[in-house]
């Protein structure tokens, strides 16, 4: 035997690749295939023996007769263990390779100790039919070459496992292996070592996984790999270890957790450990643990748990987390639901639905908190008996839910028994039922208690005592905080709705400076809203006079308006408006009983009447100025049911005092109107110079025109129109200047000239809108614009419309209405460049022309007008039905009962029939 090379090796991370490049060399004049062959077993017996084996390390090629022989020996007594192949194992496949590729293979003892690992191959080896995996070993060799344990060697002590299922065992072992060979392969060059986080901790990690408790680990998966050639299910392990393996194994377990922590923090390429190999590995390290220690103290081993045994345990602790977890899942899938739930009430459906449909509760219930009464809103199930009988419960009752609201504590009652001695009034609802647990839960956010929620559950349930008092309590919690959140947003919406009436309120009020007018806008402002009834009295001299009523019935209102007259007001009356007005101070009746109406009447016809109203609640507020209290509003509820409540005064007092004030405004007003009369007439003359009436006729088209102010006494604004006459046309103008006051009246000026000019000399109707917007530029701000339309309309009937960001015409034909749809354009000012919308009237079509205050007039609800009003009285008032002056009163006509109020802008109208 020739050696052709020995090559000795550390633990340096190039060892493998130096190796494989030295056997290379050593074998240059062999055949290539020989030589590939020696390559692939020299780099599986240094890994091996990297992984498994101790240091040092040397490789030794040799050559024979006819073959080649490497050798690699080590200093370990681990003798190599060939696997079953698995598809997820990194290691495992060297072995079956190496006896694959070789004539034969062996494992040799070295004196002293240490092994050596070797292979012979010749050019026909890796050809051969498949060979026995099983390395060849002279057992009587190794005992001759291995010297006994000397007098200090540890004593050691035969633990007995029991049977572990064969598969479980080579597959934890295989995942082991896996975390071995990562390990070593990062102790043996820079790896995960060269992580900053790493490095202080990780060379004694990768130590206690790699060397700690091989011995172990090495026999378990000896004797795995044994059980599994001869195919049995489970495998009996019957390990010898001295006691150090005791605190090895502690160590390694801990190891191994840690691995497991950076495997899932994703700095191993290995996964974490499988649960079933976890808790294997736990089991079989703390059963060897214990039984060592007890041998080493002479004492009698514990009983040991078996593995099945301990998989029960993992499965009735599993079965809890799996009960939380599905009580969780409930929880969220139900706070979801609540989270897309708007009002208290569907709040209260989603959580007694839900018990009832998932928990398997019997019957839920829901009660809300007004005032001392405990008020149900929501309820599911039957059987308790509790649904029909306590719709309401009082806080002071001695019943489950007024009970938790004083304590502010659950009440669990554990069956029919509990139930019926805590509260006996409940023995008759609760007779011949089977048995059931009730649990009552407090609905607290903060220091505030909402209400109670009551669930009823079948005695014996699938859900323990304690897992029904949990959830019981977190869904108490959940739906206390969504009845929290809708209650929020319930007052914030009726925050809203009230500002916006307040906004409402304001522009009615200041839009006459006729008291009267004022008042009676606000009674019918408040109805249906705030009242079913509303009257504002006001005083004038010792007299109270009614200036506003307001119902939503006209017929109703009609009756009330004739019985008015009937009873004046006694101004002695210890209650009611004479009281308010001189305390100052509102008065609220919650409920109105009939006692209270017998007082109040005069007569017994009197008190028919006031029967007649169906009043059951009542408001009277102040009406009070800078100046004092001179009047009273007094809201009634009656059909609707309603009730009014202590949050309802500062409300109302607000509209009140907003139209007092208002009051003293046209008061103060009418001081000065002599003083302002001169000036009035010549606003008048003005408005009459710059907007004349239009001719009656030109050619064969009428015409009329109408100017309503904003307000009743302002005569001038900037909305404008004109006619213009051609040879054989007509031309219009209608327009609306940007803001009001003096400069709107000048700017509506320039147009009103411009368009006349223009209009008579320019052929093109495009042509005259672009010359007004040039001429126009000069006398405006940087702000200021002007929105038109233009029309012109020939003899023949046929029509063109220009618009400049203006509101599309009307056109009325026969008992039809429709928008002249015109493309949109920058108004005039801002460099408009109109396109002509064409078309043809026949004989009795009405061509109407508006600016926007008619279409954005607020109407009730907040929302605008529109041409809904328009179309109408034109529709109604077509060519047959009337002159177009009056056809323009009554879309003016239209306009105010689709508002209720005073406009909110200057409205023009203009209008044009052609008569053929």
């Amino acid at each position: 035997m020739q050696t052709l090379g020995e090559l000795r090796l550390g633990s340096e991370p190039d060892a493998v690749s130096r190796a494989r490049r030295f056997a290379v060399k050593a074998l240059d004049d062999q055949p290539e295939g020989l030589v590939d062959d020696a390559a692939l077993v020299v780099t599986e017996l240094l890994t091996n023996a990297v992984l498994h084996g101790e240091p040092p390390v040397t490789l030794r090629v040799r050559h024979l007769d006819d073959r080649i022989r490497v050798e690699v020996e080590d200093g370990g007594r681990n003798m190599p263990v060939t696997v079953r192949h698995s598809t997820e194992a990194m290691t495992g496949r060297g072995l079956p390779l190496v006896a694959a590729l070789s004539a034969s293979w062996g494992v040799d003892a070295r004196q002293g100790g240490g092994k050596a690992v070797w292979a012979e191959l010749t050019a026909e080896s890796s050809a051969a039919q498949p060979k026995d995996v099983a390395p060849e070993v002279d057992l009587d060799s190794f005992l001759a070459a291995w010297p006994d344990d000397d007098e200090d060697a540890e004593t050691r002590y035969t633990v007995r496992l029991g049977a572990v299922p064969t598969d479980l065992l080579l597959a934890a072992k295989a995942h082991i292996d896996n975390v071995v060979r990562e390990f070593t392969l990062a102790r043996a060059g820079d790896g995960l070592h060269s992580d900053p986080e790493m490095t202080a901790h990780f060379g004694d990690l990768i130590e206690t996984v790699t060397s700690g408790f091989a011995d172990a680990r090495a026999e378990i998966k000896r004797q795995a790999v044994e059980a599994a050639g001869r195919g049995d299910a489970h495998t009996e392990l019957v390990l010898t270890l001295p006691l150090s393996a005791a605190d090895a194994g502690e160590q390694y377990l801990l190891a191994l957790d840690e691995a497991d922590a950076y495997a899932r923090a994703a700095r191993l390429l290995t996964l974490a450990t499988p649960a079933a190999h976890r808790v294997f590995r736990q089991w079989y390290v703390q059963s060897l643990v214990n039984q060592l220690r007890a041998q080493a103290r002479n004492e009698e081993p514990p009983a040991l748990r078996t593995f099945p045994q301990r998989l029960a345990d993992e499965v009735e602790e599993l079965a809890a987390y799996r009960e939380a977890s599905d009580r969780l899942q409930l929880l969220q899938k139900v706070t979801a639901d609540l989270t897309n739930a708007r009002t208290v009430e569907e709040i209260a459906r989603v959580v007694v639905d839900s018990a009832h449909d998932y928990l398997g509760a019997i019957a839920t219930r829901v009660y809300v908190l007004d005032g001392d009464m405990l008020v149900s809103i929501a309820a599911h199930g039957a059987g308790a008996g509790l649904d029909h009988q306590y719709p309401h419960v009082p806080v002071s009752a001695d019943l489950p839910g007024g009970v938790v609201v004083r304590s502010g504590e659950p009440l669990l009652l554990r069956n029919i028994a509990q139930i019926v001695a805590q509260f006996p009034e409940l023995a008759d609802i609760y007779a011949g039922l089977p048995d059931r647990t009730l649990h009552v839960a407090p609905l607290i956010v903060g220091d505030h208690t909402l209400g109670v929620l009551s669930l009823t559950f079948p005695g014996g349930g699938q859900l323990g005592e304690q897992s029904q008092a949990d959830f019981v309590a977190s869904l108490a919690d959940a739906l206390a905080q969504a009845l929290e959140r809708a209650t929020a947003l319930d007052e914030a919406r009726e925050a809203n709705t009230r500002l916006s009436f307040l906004a409402e309120a304001s522009l009615a009020v200041s839009g006459s400076l006729d008291y009267r007018e004022t008042l009676s806008a606000v009674a019918r402002l408040l109805v249906p809203r705030l009242a079913d009834w509303c009257v504002i009295q006001v005083l004038e001299g010792d007299e109270l006079i009614n200036v506003g009523l307001a119902h939503h019935d006209p017929g109703r209102l009609e009756w009330a308006e004739q019985m008015s007259g009937r009873y004046p007001t006694d101004m002695s009356a210890p209650t009611g408006a004479p009281n308010v007005i001189r305390t100052g101070q509102s008065e609220l009746y919650a409920e109105i009983p009939d006692e209270l109406l017998v007082a109040a009447a005069v007569d017994d016809e009197h008190l028919e009447l006031i029967r007649e109203l169906g009043m059951r609640s009542a408001l009277v507020v102040p009406l009070t100025g800078r100046l004092g209290t001179f009047g009273a509003v007094t809201l009634i509820y009656a059909e609707s049911g309603r009730r009014y409540a202590d949050s309802d005064i500062p409300f109302v007092e607000d509209v009140a005092r907003r139209a007092a004030l208002a009051v003293e405004n046209a008061h103060a007003f009418r001081e000065q109107s002599g003083r302002l009369a001169d000036v009035t007439r010549v606003a008048e003359t003005a408005q009459l110079a710059i907007l004349a009436p239009p001719p009656a006729h030109i050619g064969p088209v009428a015409l009329a025109a109408r100017y309503v102010s904003a307000a009743a006494e302002a005569r001038v604004g900037g909305d404008l129109y004109e006619v213009v006459e051609r040879p054989g046309a007509v031309r219009l103008l209608i327009g609306d200047v940007r803001g009001k006051g003096l400069t709107a009246v000048r700017i509506a000026t320039v147009v009103l000239g411009e368009f006349r000019g223009a209009a008579a000399d320019i052929d093109d109707l495009v042509d005259v809108a672009a010359q007004i917007d040039r001429r126009l530029r000069a006398y405006l701000a940087d702000e200021d614009f002007v929105t038109a339309l233009l029309a012109e309309i020939h003899d023949d009937g046929t029509f063109s419309i220009a618009s400049c960001g203006h509101p599309c015409a009307l056109l009325a034909t026969g008992d039809s209405v429709t928008e002249i749809e015109t493309a949109p354009t920058l108004p005039l000012g801002l460099g408009a460049q109109p396109r002509l919308t064409t078309g043809r009237l026949g004989r009795g079509d009405r061509l109407l022309l508006y600016t926007d205050g008619a279409t954005e007039a607020r109407v009730d609800g907040g929302g605008f007008a529109g041409i809904a009003p328009l179309a109408e009285a034109l529709r109604r008032n077509g060519a047959s039905h009337g002159e177009l002056g009056e056809v323009l009163d009554a879309v003016l006509d239209a306009l105010h009962e689709a508002t209720g109020a005073a406009l909110g802008d200057d409205v023009a109208l203009l209008v044009a029939e052609y008569l053929g």
